[in-house]
């Protein structure tokens, strides 16, 4: 049994801690008193089979997935991508889901099957990654036949189901088409969203769904619109924390429990990364794979599981944290940004600490209104010309103009999303969609507003400035830069691991 997330409050006898930056593992010793969230142990996978077939068979809200199928039925199988973990699984666990689920429909005579990956405002994606995820089997039945297909946001074909207060919502026309829609995904954070309204739906409902001001209650109305106009099975596979491969396993350890073959792999990873150009870094650290363990396997009507899920990844992954912090220090590693981009650029290191890590709780922040968040991150800016073109541009003419999410959606945001070579790109060069990278600054934005500072350790200074930032040489001289919002004794937290938690502050 895998031991709970807990908090170290560091005293004169912890060792130092192992941070992330972009592609670099560094020692820091922060101060006394400063409240360390160890996220829980990870625990290698063992087969799911018995946890899906439990799942199909006595389903939350509906009935066994076997009664729901006959040779008539049009059958599509949804993949989610939103939700879908870094590090990266050795092993994609919605590969056996969609296996189980295919062969329930075998047997029950269905040979009307397609499969649609709900990746929305994301990368479309390639047959590589089809079979990466779903194995040779699926990939080699399905791929010829044109059977697999990426959700177009922009697709002419979309079918509009119904509206929500005057706003009509469209979706994939094969899902609006079928009889039955097994929703096929992976819980990995807290997040309340609905990756099935973002993979989906069209483009004005997407932006809608991340628009600066935000609205969650549109977000459940469009779940609750889909789900009631077509029948839908969701099958969600709950996840726990990652477990590096070898080389790296020291990371998914706590310092003090570092034996004599951990310590010299640490050494010998800086040591590399040190004696390699940034590119070998890259390869090196920047697309680790990870074991994961499946904890629960969740299947039936879509709102109950989606729900249900998010509660047992909680109570899996949750750590009491005692009252918000005035610093929170985050490590920001390139392995859990993009999975395309190994050290992530400027914008998606932003996101990700801002957002994903620092934003990981259940309603209390880990850091209090007006305090600092200090990341760790190189910042270099360099953006992919064929998968982020937009980000570059974004981040190279927005952002020097303004910082501001209403006026950047007002002056910027409709001619990006009408630009024909970034459609172009998203459309056939498996480049997200422009309105995603204005829709995680929103995100950004949202996400800094109660802080006093954003902090950047190693980071390009220009870079930090662009993003409205500052940027500072060590994590002593970040905490002196916070010094001038959160005086020189400050309450220090720092969220230590490569995988994420969900901090339960009191």
């Amino acid at each position: 049994m895998s031991r709970p997330g807990f908090v170290l409050e560091v005293d004169a006898k912890t060792p130092p801690l192992m941070t992330m930056s972009g592609a670099q593992l560094r020692l820091e010793r922060l101060g006394v008193g400063t409240r360390v969230v160890y996220g829980p142990d990870a625990d290698r996978s063992t087969d799911p089979v018995g946890l899906i077939d439990a799942a199909l068979q006595a389903p939350l809200g509906a009935d066994p997935l076997a009664a729901q199928l006959s040779p008539a039925t049009r059958l599509t199988l949804v993949l989610l991508d939103s939700d879908a973990p870094l590090p990266r699984p050795y092993f994609d666990p919605r590969r056996t889901l969609a296996e189980r689920v295919l062969e329930q429909a075998a047997r029950a005579g269905v040979d009307d099957v397609e499969i649609v990956v709900a990746s929305g405002l994301r990368q479309r994606w390639s047959g590589a990654q089809v079979t990466r995820v779903l194995g040779d089997r699926v990939a080699t039945s399905f791929l010829p036949d044109d059977l697999i297909s990426s959700h177009d946001v922009t697709a002419e074909t979309l079918v509009t189901i119904g509206d929500i207060d005057g706003h009509p919502v469209s979706v994939n026309a094969r899902v609006a088409d079928s009889d039955l829609l097994v929703v096929i995904g992976l819980r990995a954070d807290h997040t309340h969203s609905c990756p099935l309204a973002e993979g989906i739906t069209d483009l004005a409902t997407v932006k809608r769904l991340g628009s600066a001001e935000g609205e969650p209650e549109f977000g459940r109305q469009v779940c609750e619109l889909i789900a009631g106009q077509i029948p839908v099975f969701s099958l969600v596979a709950v996840l726990g924390q990652p477990l590096l491969s070898h080389s790296l396993r020291f990371a998914s350890r706590r310092e003090w429990e570092w034996g004599l073959a951990d310590r010299l792999a640490f050494a010998g990873a800086r040591q590399t990364v040190a004696a390699l150009p940034r590119q070998g870094a890259q390869l090196l650290h920047g697309t680790p794979r990870a074991d994961y363990a499946v904890i629960d396997v969740i299947g039936g009507a879509h709102t109950a599981v989606m729900e249900n899920a998010r509660q047992v990844w909680r109570a899996a992954n949750g750590v009491e944290v005692p009252g918000p912090a005035d610093v929170l220090v985050t490590p920001v590693w390139g392995a859990a940004i993009d999975e395309s981009d190994p050290i992530g650029n400027p914008l998606a290191a932003a996101r990700h600490a801002l957002v994903t890590q620092a934003g990981s709780n259940l309603g209390t922040p880990f850091v209090r209104e007006g305090g600092v968040l200090i990341a760790q991150h190189p910042l270099r800016h360099r953006f992919s010309n064929r998968r982020h073109s937009a980000a570059a541009d974004f981040f190279a003419t927005v952002l020097p103009q303004t910082t501001d999410p209403d006026e950047i959606a007002a002056r910027f945001e409709p001619a990006a999303i009408d630009d024909e070579w970034y459609l172009d790109l998203y459309r056939k060069r498996f480049a997200p969609h422009p309105l995603r990278v204005f829709q995680d600054w929103y995100a950004i934005a949202r996400a800094t507003a109660p802080l006093a500072d954003v902090i950047w350790v190693g980071a390009d200074r220009r870079s930090a400035a662009v993003l409205g930032h500052r940027a500072a040489s060590t994590a002593a001289d970040a905490l002196e830069i916070a010094s001038g919002s959160v005086g020189f004794s400050p309450s220090i937290a720092m969220l230590r691991g490569v995988g994420l938690v969900v901090g339960d502050v009191k």
